[in-house]
């Protein structure tokens, strides 16, 4: 796994998740830069000042404020430097190379903001204070304790991206797995509704091989016809609504071929819908479970109406019949067979919530099935 390229890029005090919150910029640096000499102030002021009299304590708070300031500055130029110098290396470092920079850094930020702070305070002071043992000795302890606190900072920031881009892996891979499951049983689901068709149509065929061997013949054409149109189109994940009425039309006139003027149909599709993507095979089971339970049923048998629309944000779908209708099933699921409770299945699979498939008993007589398929990609859908 690579490391995250963020964590050699972050101000000191952005380790710390309250100050996460604000957009990076420079302007927002200099004033974390600001904050943090001013904590390094208090230590430095809080070190000795109960030990100093009272009116000495305003100009020592004072100069440790400036000397404070300038280590913080130095501090964070110094890995302003590093990380524009050093971003590949530092990118990809670990253990105690990483260490060792997070110490380094800031004990030369602590020694050069020093030297700055007392050359903005007294510059002629500073030839008979740096080089005093006792204020050089201070100052490497408060750079070793600076140095400690960062490089325990910068470890806990690096094990929580650590644990985010782990996290994230593992998200990645049941996407994956889910997107693989979800595909097979698309597929499974698929599958069972063609051979329901072609059953059913071959069923007919057979039926008609002694009374009518003529039309027997002809339904085997015009199957053969359909199969032609559908079988390559019905493998991929999805194709134009224009494609799928037109095999819904094939189908229908193979269907009118066998009843006759039983069977009459319409299809009104607006042009804006023609070529919105629809997954193969969605409406034929509506069709044939019109057909099968509502038209042939009924003597003089009825009309079938596709429209096709826009509502808000969803295509709207509706397949209406004028037959004798029918029931669904004490478990809740459509009656009908296998089409339209795969039908169900591959709504909830490919859609969630955001797909609707409404059923509605018509006035007339006959039943309305409704489908709300929502116009933007959804994540469901695209992972298939």
């Amino acid at each position: 796994m690579k490391p995250s390229p963020t964590v050699a890029s972050n101000h000191p005090l952005e380790l710390i998740p309250f100050f996460r919150r604000w957009q990076r910029g420079l302007l927002r640096d200099l004033i974390y830069t600001l904050v943090l000499g001013m904590g390094f102030c208090l230590l430095f002021f809080g070190l000795y000042a109960y030990d100093l009299p009272r009116h000495r304590l305003l100009p020592q708070l004072w100069n440790d404020f400036v000397i404070a300031t300038a280590i913080a500055y130095s501090i964070q130029g110094l890995y302003a430097l590093g990380n524009m110098v050093l971003a590949p290396w530092l990118n990809t470092m670990r253990g105690w190379p990483r260490a060792a920079y997070h110490m380094a850094l800031p004990t030369v930020g602590v020694f050069s903001g020093y030297f700055i702070g007392i050359l903005l305070l007294n510059p002629a002071a500073l030839r008979h204070v740096i080089f005093t043992p006792g204020i050089i000795l201070s100052f490497a302890i408060v750079s070793v304790l600076i140095s400690l606190v960062l490089l325990f900072l910068y470890w806990m920031r690096e094990r929580e991206l650590l644990a985010k881009e782990h996290l994230a892996a593992e998200q990645r891979r049941t996407l994956e797995a889910n997107g693989r499951a979800l595909e097979a049983q698309l597929r499974m689901l698929q599958a069972q509704i063609e051979p329901h068709f072609l059953y059913n149509t071959l069923a007919n065929a057979v039926g008609l091989i002694q009374p009518a061997p003529e039309r027997a013949r002809l339904l085997l054409e015009r199957l053969i016809d359909y199969l032609r149109m559908t079988l390559a189109s019905s493998r991929d994940t999805a194709a134009p609504l224009q494609r799928e009425i037109d095999a819904i039309s094939a189908y229908l006139e193979l269907m009118k071929l066998r009843m006759g003027e039983r069977l009459r149909y319409r299809i009104e599709l607006m042009d804006e819908v023609a070529s919105l993507p629809l997954p193969p095979m969605l409406l034929q089971p509506i069709v044939e479970n019109a057909i099968s339970h509502g038209l042939e049923p009924k003597v003089d048998g009825g009309e079938i109406v596709l429209t096709a629309d826009i509502d808000q944000d969803h295509l709207r779908i509706v397949i209406s019949d004028t037959g004798v209708g029918f029931r669904t099933t004490t478990s809740g699921k459509l009656g009908g067979g296998v089409g339209l409770s795969n039908l169900r299945e591959r709504m909830l699979a490919l859609y969630g919530k955001d797909g609707k498939l409404n059923i509605t008993t018509n006035a007339a007589g006959g039943v309305s099935v409704s489908l709300f398929i929502p116009l933007y990609p959804h994540p469901l859908a695209e992972s298939v």
